[in-house]
């Protein structure tokens, strides 16, 4: 039979283990919180295989002078903000028409895709002669496939982005709908 003392003393000894383990987890998750994932709860364009979506389409879009065809179709992107220096990062995905397609580029100072550009950034592979083809990689695909009906356009140098540096690939495959990746990041 256990004595009343010792009830007192294991109860006792339970509930400051339990305020103890509370105030530990307050504490990491005040130096560590978790992604601030807002966005995601209004927009279901956003990719819900990732996190961190702290900064709506209107605002990173703008942020990155992007006029995105109001006609889109199967939109999908992933958009944060914050980090050490405030940098803003967009990966989106699009299906759109030629000539919205020709009108985005044009409203958003970026240069006709070509199959001779080599994009540097956004993690992108593209297509060569001899390459191996693939399929769209990533969180909801947001990383282009590699085939050869694939053309990109990059801001190079003297395009007033190279702090905003913008990818973009078009994959002609369907040439009535074409798909339109687009990688930005603040550096």
């Amino acid at each position: 039979m256990k004595r009343p003392g010792c009830l007192a003393l294991s109860l006792s000894a339970a509930v400051l283990l339990g305020v103890l383990g509370w105030g530990a987890k307050a504490a990491l998750t005040s130096m560590f919180p978790l992604p601030d994932n807002h966005v995601a709860a209004t927009d279901s364009r956003v990719c819900r295989e990732t996190t961190g979506n702290n900064v709506s389409f209107a605002e990173a879009t703008g942020h990155f002078g992007l006029a995105v065809p109001s006609a889109a179709t199967d939109l999908v992107f992933t958009a944060d903000g914050g980090g050490l220096r405030g940098e803003t990062d967009l990966s989106m995905r699009f299906v759109t028409t030629p000539a919205d397609l020709a009108t985005f580029l044009s409203a958003s100072h970026l240069d006709p895709p070509s199959a001779t550009t080599v994009v540097t950034d956004g993690g992108w592979s593209s297509y060569y002669p001899g390459a191996r083809v693939r399929a769209a990689e990533g969180p909801c695909g947001l990383t282009p496939p590699v085939r050869p009906t694939m053309v990109y356009s990059q801001d190079g140098p003297g395009s007033g982005m190279e702090k905003n540096p913008r990818s973009v690939a078009v994959d002609n495959t369907d040439p009535a709908h074409p798909v339109v990746w687009v990688d930005a990041l603040d550096l």
